[in-house]
């Protein structure tokens, strides 16, 4: 028996439905509503005491994060292997993801939430601390609390801002010599790249873009084209959906 709790196919929240689809393999999917804060509903921190998502239970083995669970689902389940076999190949995989997961996602998460946080109604701090006091890790408390109050020191976003910059490059770098990131064939590294960054010939097309990034935007056609990526994305229920749409009309698949 297999059952995911995840939001929408977007970020983490994606990377066990996009893998899935890939593997062709049947599953049961709980959608849990972030924007109600459901991950951090009593019910659900009975399954996940950490309050993230996603969450897989796999024939009654508990699952949390995402990255680790992905190599369990494709060595535990039926379905075309997303782990490279040569060595040297499933190191540039595990690289990828170490940089994906430790780096690169979080520097577009801290932008991400910086620009959400603009955009929303100024709170009292009473109101902040209500809104942040079921999240169970602390290091999500203060980013959130952050977010929430419009207070994200500039020298983060100056970093953060850095890090997406120098990212760009080595995607570049690195299609020039594979045509996915942990080789010739498409890998568990594409799946957590890609579900995180699916839309940013939409977001920024002034730094993603044909001239600029030519073989990382051919990486992005390739992803966006593949059936499994496509069933994936069908899961969803909000503004992913929009967003998915506008990308695929820009790149013209």
């Amino acid at each position: 028996m297999l059952e995911v709790y995840t939001w929408e196919p977007n970020a983490n929240s994606g990377k066990p439905l996009l893998m899935l689809k890939e593997k062709g393999v049947a599953f049961t999917h709980h959608y849990i509503d972030m924007g109600k804060r459901e991950q951090h509903s009593p019910a659900y921190l009975a399954l996940n005491p950490g309050g993230t998502v996603p969450t897989v239970i796999h024939d009654g083995q508990v699952l949390t994060e995402s990255s680790p669970a992905l190599e369990y689902l494709d060595a535990a389940l039926e379905g075309p292997e997303l782990r490279p076999r040569d060595p040297y190949l499933r190191w540039r995989m595990r690289r990828w993801i170490r940089f994906l997961d430790h780096e690169y996602c979080p520097a577009l998460a801290m932008f991400g939430g910086a620009g959400a946080s603009e955009r929303m109604p100024a709170q009292e701090a009473a109101e902040i601390e209500r809104q942040v006091r079921d999240i169970p890790i602390p290091e999500r408390r203060r980013v959130w609390r952050l977010i929430l109050a419009k207070q994200v020191p500039q020298g983060e976003l100056a970093e953060s801002s850095r890090r997406i910059a120098a990212g760009l490059e080595r995607f570049e770098r690195a299609l020039a010599e594979y045509p996915y990131l942990g080789g010739p064939e498409y890998s568990l590294a594409d799946i957590v790249a890609f579900i995180t960054v699916y839309a940013m010939p939409l977001t920024r097309p002034q730094e993603v873009n044909d001239r600029k990034t030519p073989r990382y935007m051919d990486w992005f056609r390739r992803c966006h084209a593949r059936p499994g990526t496509r069933a994936a994305f069908a899961l969803g229920r909000g503004w992913v959906g929009e967003r998915v749409a506008a990308t695929r009309k820009l790149l013209g698949v």
